[in-house]
């Protein structure tokens, strides 16, 4: 389901993300913890683990395999730049 918001909204919203990127790691830990439904972090946080567990089953069954750190993080970075 695609959720639309009034144009004013939009840009708040927008605004918001602006000024949470400029907070410290510590300060978004606080301000996520603040507005989150505490069930959605439970949840979260079992799925995590859930994810965790099966990548680290995958990778002792010899299922997967790794991949540099500079590669990953060229990706992600190379991603970031084109949106």
């Amino acid at each position: 389901m695609i959720m639309t918001m009034p144009s004013n909204r939009a840009a708040t919203v927008h605004e918001i993300i602006e000024l949470a990127a400029q907070l410290s790691e510590e300060e978004r830990r606080v301000v996520v913890d603040a507005i989150a439904p505490k069930e959605s972090v439970e949840e979260l946080s079992r799925a995590w683990a859930e994810e965790i567990a099966r990548r680290a089953a995958r990778v002792r069954a010899g299922e997967s395999t790794g991949k540099p750190a500079d590669e990953v993080f060229d990706r992600i970075e190379s991603k970031l730049r084109s949106r």
